[in-house]
């Protein structure tokens, strides 16, 4: 797991976005799978990007796995 922080205040939803479409430009169209109210899986055939707001801090986790990886590809 590799952690980063960022020292200047940037929204949620604009820093997700980034994130999601980044991936789609690498590994193609994402569908979204709503979890619950403040979680949502964005994925296709070759990756899975979980999205988490946490807490009160501003904390965004992201969780990716790499389907190919699993498979042993």
């Amino acid at each position: 797991m590799k952690r980063m922080e960022y020292p200047l205040t940037i929204s949620f939803a604009s820093f997700a976005q980034g994130v999601i479409e980044t991936y789609e430009e690498v590994y193609g169209k994402l569908r979204v799978v709503p979890v619950s109210l403040r979680e949502e899986i964005y994925e296709n055939d070759k990756v899975s990007l979980v999205l988490y707001p946490s807490g009160g801090a501003g904390v965004l986790e992201v969780f990716v796995t790499y389907k190919d990886r699993e498979r042993g590809g």
